[in-house]
């Protein structure tokens, strides 16, 4: 063999030996975990980037490149490398395309998500916050860039919708000057805050650009090819509404950042329950019902009702493993509060069950005394609760915090949590609530009007 002929099989082996080193560091570079499933509810999967197929558990992790996909009861929760959240909801498909996150370099970071199909709710995480250009959320006919937000976007054969809770988004529609490959919003996007009130961003097939229309309620179902009134008022199936209501259940990032405003809680005063009897049945007539998971009654619960029921004529709002909370369907979409209800209102508790759960027992309580202060113009609300067990353990529950545009309101802290709405009228108002004491934990509902 001659010099030459062996310089050339060398530097082929070499050549070879690079691109397989590329290959796999191509191949670790889409495996990288960035993510994992933090809420799982029913059914789902992953598609990994090789093709392979796997049933989704929670805690799995989640890789650039996956694609994860839900069936009709499936819902899914992901917490990712620099705490952002995005949800898929019921039969939708969303695909990891890049995630990277650099805390000491943060404009090299780079999020790329794709909605195929479906709702999904995102977020955003630290690898925003300081440079919003370095996000994208591509559907197959739009996409949308961030000012650091809460939004959720809805696409199916009709088009693509989106709103916003909390900060904007920047929606334009793919083609022209608007690449998929691109991050950060598009140019001539059309932008939609928070504060622009019930509007939504919509981008139909054949649309060269978003346009700013009434908003109507997203996370109930797609919209294609159905009356948007319809699909407002949807008969969900159980597990989707559990999913929904668990979802709306959780502080965005606006909520957990504020936290418990316990100074606006403190000042309140707890009046005594005359009620004699709160532990009862609910009023099928009033907008706000409780409306239970499960066949058999809760223990110590008399006010809510079969899910069956519930559902009639209402969506849910909050929920927890046990029931949800069910409002009255809007007659108007995208109309949650009149825009006359200004000023504050105080409502009084009618209905209540609440029970103290210790060492793996559980025993029936009572709330004593009760308070619930809801500013309308402000958006805020403050509520207490005096909190009694059946052995002699007290409690007492503070919490204040701001109210989302559909009426819905969540607060944690460390030993308490509240998370409820008000009905459409502004005239009924219910919630969950957990509290800490002595060793155990107080859970219950209320119901309240005024």
């Amino acid at each position: 063999m001659t010099t030459d002929c062996k310089l050339t099989f060398g530097t082929r082996l070499i050549q070879a030996a690079a691109l397989l080193m590329a290959l796999q560091w191509s191949a670790g570079i889409h495996a990288q975990e960035v993510g994992s499933v933090s809420l799982l509810i029913g059914e789902a999967r992953v598609v990994r980037a090789d093709g392979s197929q796997h049933v989704l558990q929670r805690g799995a992790p989640i890789r650039v490149g996956d694609r994860i996909e839900t069936s009709a009861n499936g819902h899914v929760h992901m917490r990712f490398i620099d705490n952002a959240a995005v949800s898929v909801r019921p039969e939708s498909s969303l695909e990891v395309q890049a995630y990277r996150y650099d805390a000491k370099r943060p404009e090299q970071s780079e999020v790329r998500l794709r909605v195929e199909k479906g709702v999904s709710r995102s977020i955003s995480g630290a690898a925003t916050e300081v440079d919003k250009t370095r996000f994208r959320m591509n559907t197959p006919i739009a996409a949308i860039g961030v000012r650091g937000t809460d939004f959720i976007v809805q696409t199916d054969l009709a088009g693509v919708r989106a709103t916003v809770s909390d900060g904007a988004i920047v929606v334009g529609a793919l083609g022209a000057g608007c690449s998929a490959t691109s991050l950060g919003p598009c140019a001539g996007a059309r932008e939609l805050s928070a504060d622009m009130g019930r509007l939504m961003a919509e981008v139909r097939n054949g649309d060269k650009n978003a346009r700013l229309v009434p908003a109507v309620d997203l996370t109930v179902a797609s919209a294609a090819g159905r009356d948007e009134r319809a699909v407002a008022n949807r008969l969900v199936g159980l597990s989707e509404a559990r999913a929904l209501g668990m979802a709306a259940a959780e502080p965005t990032q606006v909520e957990a950042q504020r936290g418990n405003d316990r100074a606006a809680a403190e000042v309140l005063t707890l009046a005594a329950v005359r009620v004699p009897d709160l532990n009862r049945a609910s009023e099928l007539s009033n907008q706000l019902i409780w409306g239970r998971w499960g066949i058999a009654v809760v223990s110590n619960d008399k006010l809510s009702v079969p899910f069956s029921l519930a559902r009639l004529g209402r969506h849910v709002t909050v929920a927890d493993e046990q029931m949800g909370l069910f409002r009255a369907d809007q007659s108007i979409p995208g109309q949650f509060f009149p825009s006359t209800l200004q000023g504050t209102a105080e409502f009084r508790l009618n209905r209540a069950s609440a029970n103290f759960e210790i060492g793996g027992e559980s025993q029936a309580a009572l709330v004593t005394a009760s308070n619930l202060t809801v500013d309308f113009t402000r958006r805020t609300f403050a509520t207490g609760l005096n909190l009694s067990s059946t052995s002699g353990v007290q409690g007492e529950l503070r919490a204040a915090g701001s109210i989302r545009n559909d009426g819905i309101f969540t607060v944690r802290d460390a030993d308490q949590f509240v998370s409820g709405a008000l009905s459409l009228d502004g005239k009924e108002a219910g919630y969950l609530f957990e509290r800490g004491a002595a060793g155990g934990i107080f859970r219950g509902r209320t119901l309240w009007g005024r």
